[in-house]
């Protein structure tokens, strides 16, 4: 009963590690994802955007708020890609670094003017003006080169604040780093108890081939063999060392 117990155990606790590892592949592949020409994380075609700021918040069906995922469709031909009033679609904003890591965010809004350049004036759901160039303290016009993405609905919320904290020295340690190096620790305790339990078993194997055709009775073979085993371990066991000199001492004292 008991043996049978350890082993529903241990098929548990492997389901629940490949589960964690698994999820955590999944994440790193979202957080380290392959960067295009311009930074974009990109996985299987789909851009995963973290949203820092609730600029989109609204009750329109494609509205988000800040901590959501959105899983943006890349684009792939900046030069073919046709943009119209309503679109939202993702671009480095020129200037704009919401959170602080020195490096321009990427920002997705949604298109509320066509210029007749070609350009677009882009603007949150939830603001009041179109996005603007800090720089150049004017609207900030996008062209198609700048646009890296477009967004159609596809969200996890609340999923966007976990991948930032992920993106942190101490979330990717926490999250990635440490169940991987809790599994390699405990895939080597189980190999070492592994092979103690085969050599045990190989051991008790050995002193039954040599007692079952000794004249004994059941009894005897049975006392017989846990004889052998004590003896074994104790054959395993480190010898003391000072004893020998302690009797030599008391010898030479004599």
């Amino acid at each position: 009963m008991k043996s049978k117990l350890t082993k529903v155990l241990n098929v548990i606790v492997d389901v629940l590690v490949v589960c964690i590892l698994i999820i955590s592949v999944l994440i790193l592949t979202m957080v380290l994802g392959t960067k295009g020409d311009d930074g974009v994380p990109s996985v299987f075609g789909k851009a995963p955007i973290s949203v820092l700021s609730d600029s989109m918040k609204g009750d329109k069906d494609d509205d988000f708020s800040k901590g959501d995922l959105l899983l943006c469709d890349v684009v792939e031909n900046k030069a073919e890609a046709e943009y119209k009033v309503g679109d939202v679609v993702t671009f480095k904003l020129r200037g704009i670094d919401i959170d602080k890591d020195e490096q321009d965010d990427f920002v997705t809004h949604r298109i509320y003017k066509v210029n007749k350049d070609g350009t677009f004036q882009t603007k949150g759901d939830a603001n009041s003006t179109y996005d603007q160039d800090p720089k150049a303290n004017a609207w900030q016009d996008v062209s198609k080169m700048d646009i890296v993405a477009t967004y159609h609905g596809s969200k996890i919320g609340g999923l966007g604040d976990f991948i930032a904290y992920l993106q942190t020295s101490l979330g990717f340690f926490l999250i990635i780093l440490l169940p991987m190096i809790i599994f390699f620790l405990y895939q080597a305790v189980r190999v070492v108890i592994n092979i103690v339990a085969y050599n045990k078993e190989k051991t008790l194997k050995k002193a039954q081939e040599m007692i079952q055709n000794a004249d004994l009775s059941e009894e005897q073979k049975q006392k017989a063999i846990e004889e052998y085993l004590a003896q074994q371990e104790k054959k395993e066991e480190p010898k003391p060392e000072e004893a020998p000199q302690a009797e030599e001492a008391e010898e030479q004292e004599s």
